[in-house]
């Protein structure tokens, strides 16, 4: 009786959040028979279907290779034209990449039972996710490289959800997205949300400029390279925690509409953000804004060498211009953390700092470095408020 209202209450759960995020009408899941608790029904109505991984043949004792099964589950689902794929509580091994790296998959949802105990566990170094998806989630599942030398995430992706993961023992990068490997095209209203990538050795998340008009929030992100390498935009990257040994905080690429807003920044080796302008382009405007964030404890890989914040244009014929940074906290206090400057930018020009507090951001006489700029503007922060303009 107690498992048969556990299940029920998941099911509701699972009813409420699927109905919420869709607008849909929330399917009568309980008046249907009911089944043991760790096993989801074939289907919880007729037009929601949900296909249980252990019923094509997954054993998810983290011994028998489950992606046969998966694959097949995968391809039920999209012969019905979408649903739910389930895993149960357990360890799913898997031989090689999930995906479609042809057709791709559409309007499929990969969910975990409980919250984050059903895993994914690579036993090669291929990718654990590859190919591409279209209006698909993924949710509530550990993703774990195991160490092999693999990524957890290789794909193309477009009007896809990542919620509530855990990504362990990747190499090279936690997830790779979009970068024309798989799909010329581009993919927008993508959401990255509530994530955990463990710091492990390369990029936590790595976008090309076919991702765009897209959202990175709510996660904490680890790596060895640069919690995030951002190319492209639109993107908005709002309330993260980026943290781990990173070598960047934030690596942009070549961007346009960028938003920075609500995360905190720490422990970076060099910088916590760098921008660089594509040494192919005769003139960028990337209208990026950095605003309200926290940053922390950055350049210790050699203290008082890095600034906080770095923007490089080409060259003074190519200039990379519009950058607002507003409203941000500067705070080193660990041994052996300290930048020299909050933002040293070359080759630029419409730069404003405005509202910041940096009083023990910076370690140089001056706040910020303008090396062959114009029209910057440093005013109303806290500690240090001369305007600059040259």
């Amino acid at each position: 009786m107690v498992a048969e209202l556990i299940f029920g209450a998941e099911l509701t759960r699972r009813a409420l959040f699927a109905g919420a995020a869709s607008g849909a009408t929330l399917p009568s899941a309980l008046s249907g028979p009911r089944v043991p608790a760790d096993v989801a029904p074939t289907a919880l109505t007729p037009g929601d279907p949900v296909f249980n991984v252990r019923d094509f043949g997954a054993a998810g004792d983290g011994v028998q290779d489950d992606l046969p099964a998966i694959q097949a589950a995968l391809s039920a689902a999209r012969d019905a034209g979408g649903g739910t794929v389930w895993f149960p509580v357990g360890v799913y091994l898997v031989s090689g990449s999930i995906g479609d790296t042809g057709a791709g998959f559409t309007s499929i949802r990969l969910e975990g039972a409980g919250s984050q105990i059903a895993t994914i566990r690579a036993s090669t170094d291929a990718p654990l996710v590859t190919g591409l998806w279209y209006l698909c989630t993924f949710v509530n599942l550990v993703l774990d490289s195991a160490g092999l030398g693999g990524a957890c995430v290789s794909g193309h992706f477009d009007k896809t959800h990542f919620e509530r993961l855990l990504l362990l023992n990747w190499n090279g990068y936690g997830m790779l997205l979009n970068d024309g490997t798989f799909a010329d095209e581009g993919g927008l209203l993508n959401v990255i949300d509530r994530c955990n990538i463990q710091q492990n050795t390369g990029t936590g998340i790595h976008t090309g400029y076919r991702f765009y008009d897209s959202w990175i929030l709510n996660n904490n992100i680890g790596a060895s390279y640069a919690d995030l390498s951002i190319e492209g935009g639109p993107v908005r990257i709002l309330g993260n925690h980026l943290d781990g040994s990173p070598t960047y905080n934030i690596e942009f690429r070549g961007n346009k509409r960028i938003l920075v807003s609500n995360n905190i920044l720490e422990g970076s080796r060099k910088q916590s953000i760098v921008y660089t302008m594509p040494p192919w382009l005769g003139s960028d405007k990337p209208q990026i804004q950095i605003i309200g964030n926290t940053f922390s404890n950055g350049g210790k890989l050699a203290q008082n060498t890095y600034p906080a914040i770095t923007i490089a244009g080409v060259s003074s014929a190519a200039r990379t211009e519009g950058f607002s940074i507003t409203g941000n906290t500067f705070a080193c206090d660990d041994d052996g953390a300290g930048w020299t400057y909050v933002i040293e930018a070359t080759f630029a020009r419409a730069i404003a700092a405005v509202g910041n507090q940096w009083k023990e951001g910076h370690m140089a006489a001056q706040p910020c470095r303008f090396i062959t700029c114009s029209v910057t503007e440093v005013v109303g922060n806290h500690a240090d408020n001369a305007v600059i303009r040259t």
